[in-house]
């Protein structure tokens, strides 16, 4: 196979964030050592700090990358054609809710890495708050383009909506209800959201 076809292996970096995120929802940040992941990766632990320093900035990589897949399967809410700006609001609160169920049933230990991410690196987790509020301010410009909604600020009005569903895409909560009675609240919450937004 030429050179120029030949599939690009991954990088060490990546390999260890791979291998590190298996290790976290298989057992836990806690239960999970630098030496277990340099050991699944096929390296010593010598090599693996040659890319990160500790367990943590193993961590932080890691939630980073899932932020990024977050923020992309909200995106495509963003995206869909067709939809009123209140309608795109009620997709958006739903999705997120969905994501965060899935994430929360499949993948349960990931969120003690979280937690870990939330007490020793807050720029990562607030860079995840400011990309859905951030979102959520095209919604409500779109509203106001449309002449849907009346917002006289969508960044500040962002920050609000955002505080105001929070209960639905924070893990810790998810076990409070099944996700139909979930969804039940999440639409219920956009529809007095857009009741609040809307034009007089």
């Amino acid at each position: 196979m030429p050179a120029s076809k030949a599939k690009k292996a991954p990088s060490n970096k990546i390999v260890i964030l791979d291998v590190a995120e298996e290790l976290f929802v298989e057992h836990g940040y806690r239960e999970t050592t630098v030496s277990d992941i340099a050991k699944r990766a096929g390296m010593s632990a010598a090599n693996l700090y040659r890319h990160y320093e500790n367990k943590e900035d193993i961590a932080a990589a890691c939630a980073h990358r899932c932020i990024e897949k977050k923020n992309a399967a909200m995106r495509d809410v963003l995206h869909k054609r067709k939809l009123s700006a209140a309608e795109r609001l009620e997709e958006f609160i739903v999705a997120l809710l969905r994501y965060t169920h899935e994430e929360t049933q499949n993948r349960p230990k990931i969120s003690e890495m979280i937690g870990v991410v939330i007490h020793s690196r807050p720029e990562v987790v607030h860079t995840m708050l400011s990309n859905l509020q951030s979102m959520i301010a095209e919604i409500l410009a779109q509203g106001n383009a449309q002449q849907e909604f009346a917002v006289e600020n969508v960044v500040d009005m962002s920050e609000i909506v955002h505080a105001s569903i929070a209960i639905f895409c924070t893990p810790l909560f998810m076990q409070l209800y099944s996700l139909p009675e979930f969804e039940r609240r999440a639409r219920e919450m956009a529809k007095l959201l857009v009741q609040g937004l809307a034009r007089r």
